[in-house]
């Protein structure tokens, strides 16, 4: 999609963000407000942003277990989403992880309807394995003795 000035090409995006817990919501608030900033002075908007709060991460980002994540939902060209990336990997104290999603037309237009939804867990809950004891049930893994 074009501008209609003719200048770069204007693309929907969402930028998700893990942000530390160890920094206060005013430093999160100032990450999510310079994103803003990024996209807006470039001409383009932002249509959501969503917090999702503080949730478990796949696996420890700067030997932290948890991070709140935000998702926020924009129009803007690709030089603005290289520039965002840049100055979010700067802020590697309040910044965990940052990536940006091209979205479809139709993805889009769900958002701007009803904002991002929660993500759901479908998954049943772990069930703990009996600890203790050897793996494998004995037998092999030493050294053998007749040699």
């Amino acid at each position: 999609m074009k501008t209609d000035t003719g200048g770069p090409a204007i693309t929907p995006y969402q930028i998700m963000m893990i942000l530390s817990t160890e920094v206060d919501g005013e430093q999160h608030a100032e990450a999510i407000s310079r994103v803003r900033s990024l996209v807006e002075d470039a001409g383009g908007t932002v249509d959501d942003v969503a917090e999702w709060g503080r949730r478990k991460i796949a696996y420890p980002v700067r030997k932290q277990a948890d991070g709140v994540y935000v998702i926020v939902t924009c129009q803007t060209t690709p030089e603005v989403i290289d520039e965002i990336g840049r100055v979010l990997s700067i802020s590697k104290d309040v910044v965990l992880r940052a990536m940006p999603f091209r979205l479809t037309e139709a993805e889009l237009a769900t958002v701007q309807a009803g904002g991002v939804p929660e993500p759901v867990d479908e998954r049943p809950e772990r069930e703990e394995r009996p600890r203790g004891g050897r793996r494998g049930g004995g037998g092999g893994g030493g050294r053998r003795r007749d040699r």
